[in-house]
């Protein structure tokens, strides 16, 4: 079981506790699994973070990280280091690290399997 932030979620997976909007309103029950248009209803009532079974936030970022290739990888950490020498344990800086890391690996996924389907076509 893992929480995961909402922009993590994906269709099928399955929620290990209630969803409960600000309010306290059950939105989703345990045991559910997540849909498209659920997670879209999530976000809707300001649903941010979900737990799921099965599934946990390092496994989702060794993801992100396999789907660009080694060196791009490497160049981002290094890049990300530059502008985050050392937080030590400051939990808001590792988030923000996170953050970052993650919307830069996103960002390269993106064009590396761009630039791939670009080259299938032709």
């Amino acid at each position: 079981m893992g929480t995961l932030n909402i922009d993590e979620l994906k269709a099928d997976m399955i929620a290990a506790s209630d969803v409960a909007n600000k309010h306290g309103n059950v939105l989703l029950a345990k045991g559910a699994m997540l849909t498209e248009k659920r997670i879209m209803v999530l976000k809707a009532w300001g649903v941010t973070e979900v737990d799921v079974e099965g599934v946990d936030r390092d496994q989702v970022e060794r993801q992100e990280t396999e789907a660009v290739p080694g060196d791009v990888a490497a160049s981002i950490e290094e890049e990300i280091k530059q502008w985050f020498p050392d937080f030590g344990d400051n939990p808001v800086m590792k988030e923000i690290y996170r953050v970052v890391r993650k919307f830069k690996l996103r960002k390269a996924a993106l064009q590396t399997n761009g630039s791939a389907d670009e080259r299938e076509k032709d």
